[in-house]
This record gives C-alpha cells, structure tokens and sequence, in this order.
C-alpha cells in the first residue's frame, strides 16, 4: 500500500499537481499560447469570409447595377453561400445569420456603434451612398479596434 500512494505522490507531482485541479505555470502558459492561437485562427477566418463577402457584394453591384437589399441574394452566382463568422469573443458563437440595419445606422460614413446590437452575426447596412457588410460586435479584436470597425485587409 506505502508504494501505491509514493506512485500515486510522483504522478501527481510531475503532472502539476492537476489531480488535485492546480496547474503549474507551464501548463497554464500553454493553455494561454493555445487560446491565443485557437482566437486568431478564428479571426483570420472571420477576416478571410469577410473579405469574400466583400468581393462578392462588389460583383454583384458592379453587374447587377443595384446593390441587394439582402446578403443571401449574393448566393449562389457571387458565393456559393453565406461564410459563418466566428470570432471567438464576447461569447459569440460561431454562425453564418446576418443581422440587418436600417441606414440611419450611418454616421458620416462609419457605422454609429452604440446603435448596433452586437449580436456576433454579420451586419449589413446600406444608403444611396455606401454599402457596408461588417461584424456586428462591439468587442476588439486582437487588433484592439471593435470588431464593427475592422475591414478585410487592415
């Protein structure tokens, strides 16, 4: 018996004491460097769909003549579907849902932030003069700018 609990002592010790719920300093350093990695893998997704959109929301005004009243009118001719958004933040999940605004949402050519409802969804808002598709969140990005103002390519 003396022998099991030694083993079970030294297994405890050089796994950090996990079994008892502590984590020494490396494992929590690795569990941080994970957690950064696993947000900016989402965000560069996030940055990459968003891009897309954009594209696609430029072919369909530059052959259509008009800009779409919805994101889905985009499919399947300029993409072959909404890309999910899915930026690892403010407790969003990750989906492919738009949320739609009403132009007044527009305040000299930047979207109003406190007017939004930070859904974690893509946003979509357009007036005679601007079309914008955007995240429609009021956390930062690892970039540190709230995630309704970031564009595609920074």
């Amino acid at each position: 018996m003396m022998k099991w609990g030694l083993g079970l002592a030294v297994l405890l010790a050089l796994a950090g004491c996990k079994g008892f719920g502590f984590k020494d300093d490396s494992a929590i350093e690795l569990e941080r460097n994970f957690q950064d990695s696993d947000r900016k893998v989402r965000e560069n997704r996030t940055f990459s769909a968003l891009a897309e959109m954009e594209t696609a929301l430029a072919g369909y005004i530059k052959h259509e003549k008009r800009i779409p009243e919805k994101l889905e009118q985009l499919v399947p001719k300029y993409m072959a579907e909404i890309p999910s958004v899915d930026i690892g933040t403010g407790g969003h999940h990750e989906s492919n849902a738009v949320k739609y605004y009403a132009s007044d949402i527009l305040r000299d050519s930047q979207i109003d932030g406190t007017r939004i409802k930070d859904t974690g969804k893509w946003g979509y808002v357009f007036n005679e003069r601007q079309v914008v598709v955007f995240v429609d969140c009021t956390h930062p990005s690892s970039r540190g700018k709230p995630w309704y103002q970031e564009k595609a390519v920074p």
